[in-house]
């Protein structure tokens, strides 16, 4: 059977571009493509203003939304993608979670246009990875024509680092991850769905996967900071855990080709600065999946926020300690 793609339109540019990675995405994969949209009629407090909409205002706000499915639907079908269409009333956050429930991949884009049509940024690309029930791939307007910052975000060059390339010097330097998939994985907490999920991006783009971590130790008190000695040995252990996790993927990627980098500086700086070159970025949701104390809303939010290259958020659940005998 057939995977299933569902993609929230609404008419904006932000939408369409999501669409277009997602049909992209599903040529690659076989997949098939349900467009779904949502609408609401816009309510009035009879207490503050005396309105009363026209008898099929209901129905004319359905008939734009349809308009707008219609287009989407001649544009998968066009490009040689299985697609269907879904129309409901209803908040456009809770129709696209609820309909996660059957759907192996959700893409929506960074912003939608606002209104009856669409939300905007913090609804549904922010809901989407939140609470769906399946991989969200959240899209910005500026893919696929991203344009480089005359000033990048300063991020240092890793501490540690397998395969590595670095920018143009003349643009001051970080990190250049083209051709890859990116893996935000803790250096320290390998074992992951994050892991995985990135690893078979890589094997169905056939790209180099990078795992990207962190270890923090720039937001240590400055009345207490480890020691050279110290910060060696830690750094040297991240790197023998992102051995052991490329070792671990051997089994079922036997052709994919783990590179990683590990930095001591800001996640969300970090992970930004690398959408500006990857093809792809794979993130945690929640819990200690994506980055230490890693939880939608710090993190990950930010990454949505500023990303300029699509971005994929696999649900993680923080795990509960042991419970003592």
């Amino acid at each position: 059977m057939a995977h299933t793609i569902i993609v929230g339109i609404d008419g904006s540019d932000n939408a369409d571009c999501a669409l277009q990675w997602a049909i992209a995405h599903a040529q690659t994969t076989s997949a098939e493509i349900r467009l779904v949209s949502a609408y609401t009629v816009p309510g009035v407090n009879m207490s503050q203003a005396d309105i009363v909409y026209p008898a099929d205002f209901d129905a004319a706000v359905k008939k734009t939304v349809e308009t707008i499915a219609e287009a989407a639907a001649s544009t998968v079908t066009e490009s040689g993608v299985p697609v269907s269409t879904t129309i409901v009333p209803g908040d456009a956050s809770g129709v696209m979670v609820e309909h996660s429930k059957n759907a192996d991949l959700a893409v929506v884009g960074a912003r939608g246009r606002g209104g009856f049509a669409g939300r905007l940024l913090g609804s549904v690309a922010l809901a989407m990875p939140a609470h769906s029930h399946c991989p969200t791939v959240v899209v910005p307007s500026t893919w696929p024509t991203r344009v480089m910052p005359s000033t990048p975000l300063p991020v240092d060059d890793p501490v540690r680092v397998k395969n590595h390339r670095t920018a143009a010097e003349d643009i001051r330097a970080r990190p250049d991850f083209s051709g890859e998939i990116v893996a935000a994985v803790d250096p320290f907490e390998t074992d992951t769905p994050v892991l995985r999920a990135a690893a078979s991006q890589a094997a169905v783009y056939q790209l180099p996967l990078r795992l990207v971590g962190v270890t923090a130790t720039h937001i240590l008190s400055p009345e207490w900071m480890p020691s050279e000695k110290h910060l060696i040995r830690m750094y040297d252990e991240a790197a023998k855990a992102y051995e052991a996790a490329a070792e671990s993927l051997r089994g079922d990627f036997p052709d994919l080709e783990v590179r990683y980098s590990i930095f001591d500086a800001p996640a969300t700086e970090v992970l930004v600065s690398a959408t500006y070159t990857a093809e792809l970025v794979v993130i945690g949701s929640r819990g200690r999946g994506g980055f230490v104390s890693t939880v939608l809303g710090s993190t990950s939010q930010g990454v949505l926020s500023h990303a300029v290259c699509p971005v994929r958020v696999v649900r993680v659940t923080r795990r509960q300690p042991a419970r003592r005998r």
